[in-house]
C-alpha cells in the first residue's frame, strides 16, 4: 500500500554521513521529499523528534525513508495484481519516487508568459530526477539555504495545485530582492517555512521566538507554514511582542503563549479561492507588505471589506516567480 508521493533527494554524500532536520540519516535510509498524502494519519517510520511525526506533516520538506519501503511508480502501475489470499497479511508501506510522468508537455491555456517558457524547459531538462537547484545565501534567513525545484513543483505551478516549501522559498527570495531595491530590507524579514517544524500552536509560537532573535528593532517578520495540508501566514513583530495571522481560509487562531503578548486575527485579508490556492494566496499577502512602502497594510486590511483576490492576481505571482526561477536554469 502506498502512503506518499514523494522524490528521491540524492546529495552525492553517503547516506551515514547526512542528516535531516539535524538528526543522522543512518546508512539504512534515503532522503525523500514529501509532496502528498495518500493515507490519513499514516506515522513517520522515522519520525523528526516530536515535530514531524504523520506524513502529512511532512509535506513540502524531506524526512528519512527505509530504503526497502521504496518503489518507483513505474512498478506500481505494471504490477498485476496478485491472487487474493485468506488469512492474516503483513502489510508494506511504500513510497512512490517517479515524478518524471507529471505532464509538462500539455499544459493549460492562458499560462503567464514566464511560466509557460519554465514549463517547456521543465519538460524537456527535469527528468530523471533532475531538479533546478541552488543555495540561497544566508541574507534571506540567516543561515544558507539549499534549494531543489522538481518536475512535480513545475507541474503543480501550472497547474494550480498544491505547492511546497521550496516554492514559496523561492518567492520569499524574489521579494527580498525587490525589498532591497525599494531600500526596506531593515523594515521587513523573513523566515524559513522549514525551521518552523510542526506541531500546536504553542509550539510554533515558540519556534517564531526562537527565529526571530536576529530581527532589528521595528522589524516585521513574514512566517509562511504549513500545517500539514494548509498554508498560512503569520506576520510577527518581535519588538512589539505582535503577532498578525493570516490564515487564507479566515479561521482564528486561538492560543495563550508566554513569547507573545497580543495575536491579532487579520479578518481583512482575501479568502482563499478553491481547496488547493492557499500557498499561492499566502505568496500574495506577503506581496502586498513588501509593496506597502509605508507599512499601513494592517489598516488597509481592517477596513477594505470583502475585497477579493482573482485568478489575474494569482497569475501575477505565477508570473513573477517563473521570471526568478529562470534565473537558475542554468545551475
Amino acid at each position: 500500500m502506498s502512503i506518499l508521493n514523494g522524490t528521491i533527494v540524492e546529495v552525492g554524500v553517503d547516506s551515514s554521513s547526512q542528516t535531516v532536520h539535524g538528526v543522522p540519516l543512518a546508512a539504512e535510509n534515503i532522503r525523500v521529499s514529501v509532496s502528498k498524502c495518500l493515507v490519513e494519519n499514516a506515522l513517520l517510520p522515522v519520525p523528526i523528534r516530536d515535530e514531524i511525526v504523520f506524513v502529512s506533516d511532512a509535506i513540502g520538506t524531506c524526512v528519512a525513508w527505509p530504503k526497502d519501503w521504496v518503489i518507483p511508480a513505474t512498478a506500481v502501475g505494471n504490477a498485476k495484481q496478485a491472487p487474493r489470499k485468506y488469512g492474516r497479511k503483513k502489510t508494506k508501506q511504500w513510497v512512490d519516487t517517479d515524478k518524471d510522468d507529471d505532464d509538462l508537455e500539455h499544459l493549460p491555456a492562458d499560462l503567464p508568459p514566464a511560466l509557460l517558457s519554465l514549463s517547456k524547459w521543465g519538460n524537456e531538462f527535469l527528468k530523471d530526477r533532475a531538479t533546478i537547484h541552488t543555495k540561497l545565501s544566508k541574507d534571506l534567513f540567516g543561515t544558507e539555504r539549499k534549494i531543489a525545484l522538481f518536475r512535480s513543483d513545475l507541474f503543480a505551478f501550472t497547474n494550480v495545485q498544491e505547492v511546497a516549501g521550496d516554492t514559496i522559498v523561492m518567492y520569499m527570495s524574489f521579494l527580498r530582492e525587490k525589498l532591497k531595491e525599494s531600500n526596506m530590507l531593515n523594515m521587513i524579514g523573513f523566515v524559513d517555512p522549514s525551521s518552523l517544524g510542526v506541531g500546536n500552536s504553542t509550539d510554533r509560537s515558540r519556534s517564531f521566538s526562537a527565529a526571530l532573535k536576529r530581527g532589528k528593532p521595528g522589524q516585521f517578520f513574514l512566517v509562511p507554514y504549513n500545517t500539514g495540508k494548509h498554508w498560512i501566514l503569520s506576520v510577527v513583530s518581535p519588538s512589539e511582542e505582535l503577532v498578525y495571522f493570516m490564515d487564507p481560509m479566515k479561521r482564528r487562531m486561538d492560543v495563550t503563549t508566554d513569547e507573545w503578548r497580543t495575536i491579532v486575527n487579520q479578518y481583512g485579508i482575501p479568502e482563499q479561492i478553491g481547496d488547493k490556492s492557499c500557498g499561492y494566496f499566502i505568496m500574495l499577502y506577503m506581496r502586498e507588505i513588501v509593496q506597502d512602502k509605508e507599512q499601513n497594510w494592517t489598516k488597509k486590511w481592517l477596513t477594505r471589506g470583502d475585497e477579493k483576490y482573482t485568478m489575474q492576481d494569482v497569475d501575477v505571482v505565477r508570473q513573477e516567480w517563473a521570471e526568478y526561477v529562470l534565473k537558475f536554469t542554468s545551475n
